[in-house]
């Protein structure tokens, strides 16, 4: 089985990559290297083929005599950032989604496809599920709805294999602060601070809460999916049906450290979801996932990764 992963030498990518590799995957990573690192691939880059390339400009002529039969679109634009260049956000996360249903249909390869649970923005109730009306806040959010969107017109009119997940907040080792994109993740940008002795800024009160999943779960669920017979662009949440507040995981994260910083406190972001809880059961039914780790758990690990990288830098 030969399988591409488009952002694969990402945080997530490349968690995808090595267990695709552990299952006996031929594996191509395609990345532009703009928020993913070679570094994070070291354990297989011997083994796998690693393309830089930028998914928004067409790349199925590099499979021309190549079988792919498993396509992970993973790459992305982050949304953090995506009102800073809404038109590069396009680019990559619905032309990128063009690009990569060309191969599939060239090939015959299935589709999965990485949404984002953000799509339902600041919902009257949680947990939110499948059944929820979407309700975008960034071009992030508006540009993975219509990839969503895509994926299924193409299965109706291409018979394209696919299916998308919508991801919660995924967290975990070799999640990283990017300043060069200006990309922050919460839990990295926390402890990255608290580990310099800086205070953290916590947009608004804190209260507003987030559905943390760990990384190697969402793995789990991208293969589950892939494995799956849903293939007709059918989308399934993945997250954990629990919500922590930014200001708890604040704690958590201090805790955790041993650090006691007061942070600090900025305006509330107009994006800004109040309330994330996300119900996984159509996940479970379908194919069997179900997330195994705990926040609490996920955290020790993650700041352990991030302290090493610390040391790493000071000794450096």
């Amino acid at each position: 089985m030969h399988a591409v992963v488009t952002g694969g030498a990402g945080f997530i990518g490349s968690h995808l990559t090595e267990e695709l590799m552990r299952r006996g995957r031929q594996v191509t990573v395609l990345d532009d290297l703009s928020n993913g690192n070679r570094s994070n691939l070291a354990s297989v880059a011997s083994k796998i083929t690693i393309v830089e390339r930028d998914i928004s400009r067409p790349y199925a002529e590099l499979f021309e005599d190549t079988k792919v039969d498993e396509l992970y679109s993973l790459a992305c634009y982050p949304r953090q950032i995506s009102f800073q260049n809404p038109r590069r956000d396009c680019e990559v996360n619905l032309i990128g989604t063009i690009n990569g249903l060309d191969l599939a249909r060239k090939k015959g390869a299935k589709m999965v496809y990485a949404s984002n649970t953000g799509i339902v923005s600041n919902p009257k109730t949680v947990p939110v599920d499948e059944t929820f009306s979407p309700n975008p806040l960034t071009p992030y959010d508006t540009h993975k709805l219509a990839s969503e969107y895509l994926l299924r017109v193409y299965s109706k009119v291409h018979n394209i294999r696919s299916i998308v997940l919508r991801f919660a907040t995924v967290y975990g080792p070799r999640q990283r602060v990017n300043e060069k994109l200006g990309w922050r993740p919460v839990i990295p940008e926390f402890a990255s601070k608290l580990l310099r002795g800086m205070s953290p800024t916590i947009d608004g009160d804190g209260a507003q809460t987030r559905d943390f999943i760990f990384v190697k779960d969402i793995v789990s669920g991208v293969i589950s999916a892939m494995e799956s017979n849903s293939d007709e662009g059918d989308f399934f949440i993945l997250g954990t049906n629990s919500e922590t507040s930014i200001m708890d995981l604040y704690r958590m994260i201090s805790e955790t450290l041993g650090v006691r910083i007061v942070p600090s406190h900025g305006p509330r972001k107009p994006e800004e979801i109040a309330r994330m809880r996300y119900d996984y059961s159509k996940a479970c039914n379908r194919f069997g996932w179900t997330p195994k780790t705990t926040l609490a758990e996920g955290l020790r690990q993650t700041i352990e990764d991030l302290k090493h990288d610390y040391q790493n830098m000071k000794l450096s």
